[in-house]
C-alpha cells in the first residue's frame, strides 16, 4: 500500500536500482541500504531517481558497509513495514583462489540473507514481509549453465529445489549458483522453523537484461548480465551454447514492488523467464545499430547457439 516503508537493499545495484525507482513511481517510503556515501550519491544522480526528486520524507539511506556482520541491518529494519532484499555478495578484482570460493559466494550468501531475516524477526515487530531476491541458478543443476549441457527434458517450475553442492567449487560461477542455491534454502528454512510476525517470497528470474541507468562508462556496460551478451557482439567470439532464459529488469522490478500487495499470497515463491534464441543477437543488433558493425565495434562472427532449458512460469510454488 502506498506510504507504507520498505527497507531496500541491494539499490545500488543494476536490479536494485529499478526496484527502488518503481517503488518511488508506486508511492512507497523508501529506505536504501548502501554500503558508503560514494553510491548513494551515484543513485541520487542517476536518471530515473532524479527526475523523480523524491522528498527526504519519502527516500532515505542509511550505510551498512557489509552485509554479513551479524547485526548488520539491526537499525536499518527499525519502524519499516516491508523488505526487499536484493543485495548479493559481490568480489571485484582480480579471480580469487578457488579455496576462497566457498566464502566469497556461499557463506556470504547465507550470512547476508539470514542477517535480514533474524534483524527483522528480532528488532522489527512492524515487518509484515519480505521479498528475496533468488535466481533461476538456484534450482537447477550448475552443470547446465557451466558445461552447456542438458541431460533430461523436464520442465522446472518455481517449486523446484535441489541439495545445495558440496565445496569444493572449481569456478567462480559454480560457487555462484552454490550460494544462490544455499541462501534459498536457509531462509525459506528460517521462515519456516520460527516463530516470526513476516511471510516471505521468493523472486527467481532468469537471466536479467535490460537499461542500466548506472552504467556510466564502457567498463560498467561490460560488467553483469548485460556484459555478457555485449561481449559477443564486441568480440564476435560466441563459442558456447549458452542457456535461452531471460526477463527484463524492469519485469523483475515489477514483480518484487507487486510482491508486496495484501492480494498476494505469501511463502511462496514465482519464477521469472522469457525464452530466448541467442541467434537472433547479431540480427537484431544489426537492425538497431547498423553503425556498430559498419565501424566495425561490433563484431558479426558467428551466431550464438542456444541451449534450450525449460521452464513452468505458469505454476508458482507455496511452502506454508
Amino acid at each position: 500500500m502506498a506510504g507504507e516503508l520498505v527497507l531496500l537493499t541491494g539499490g545500488t545495484g543494476f536490479l536494485g536500482y529499478v526496484i527502488l525507482a518503481d517503488l518511488l513511481k508506486s508511492g512507497y517510503r523508501v529506505r536504501v541500504a548502501a554500503r558508503s556515501q560514494a553510491k548513494i550519491d551515484k543513485i541520487r544522480a542517476a536518471p530515473s531517481v532524479s527526475a523523480l526528486d523524491p522528498p527526504v520524507t519519502q527516500l532515505t539511506f542509511v550505510i551498512v558497509p557489509d552485509m554479513t556482520t551479524p547485526g548488520a541491518y539491526d537499525d536499518a529494519v527499525c519502524g519499516v513495514d516491508f523488505i526487499i532484499h536484493a543485495a548479493a555478495p559481490l568480489h571485484s578484482g582480480s579471480a580469487p583462489p578457488k579455496e576462497q570460493l566457498e566464502e566469497l559466494f556461499v557463506a556470504s550468501s547465507v550470512k547476508g540473507s539470514l542477517g535480514i531475516l533474524k534483524s527483522a524477526s528480532e528488532k522489527a515487530k512492524t515487518v509484515r514481509r519480505v521479498v528475496m531476491t533468488s535466481s533461476t541458478v538456484a534450482i537447477a543443476p550448475a552443470d547446465i549453465y557451466i558445461k552447456g549441457t542438458i541431460e533430461d527434458d523436464v520442465i522446472r517450475g518455481p517449486d523446484s529445489r535441489m541439495a545445495v553442492p558440496a565445496p569444493p567449487y572449481d569456478s567462480e560461477l559454480r560457487a555462484y549458483c552454490a550460494g544462490k542455491t544455499a541462501a534459498l534454502e536457509a531462509s525459506e528454512a528460517f521462515v519456516r522453523d520460527n516463530a516470526v510476525n513476516f511471510d516471505l517470497i521468493s523472486i527467481l528470474p532468469s537471466w536479467i537484461l535490460g537499461r542500466d541507468e548506472l552504467a556510466v562508462n564502457t567498463g560498467d556496460f561490460r560488467a553483469g548480465s548485460n556484459g555478457m551478451m555485449i561481449g559477443w557482439l564486441l568480440t564476435g567470439n560466441q563459442s558456447f551454447s549458452a542457456v535461452g532464459n531471460a526477463v527484463l529488469c524492469a519485469d523483475v522490478a515489477r514483480t518484487h514492488v507487486r510482491s508486496l500487495d495484501r492480494d498476494i499470497e505469501g511463502n511462496q515463491s514465482f519464477l521469472l523467464n522469457t525464452e530466448v534464441k541467442w541467434e537472433d543477437t547479431v540480427n537484431i543488433a544489426k537492425k538497431h545499430f547498423p553503425d556498430a558493425f559498419t565501424s566495425g565495434l561490433f563484431q558479426e562472427g558467428v551466431w550464438q547457439p542456444t541451449l534450450p532449458l525449460r521452464w513452468d512460469i505458469s505454476a508458482r510454488h507455496s511452502w506454508d
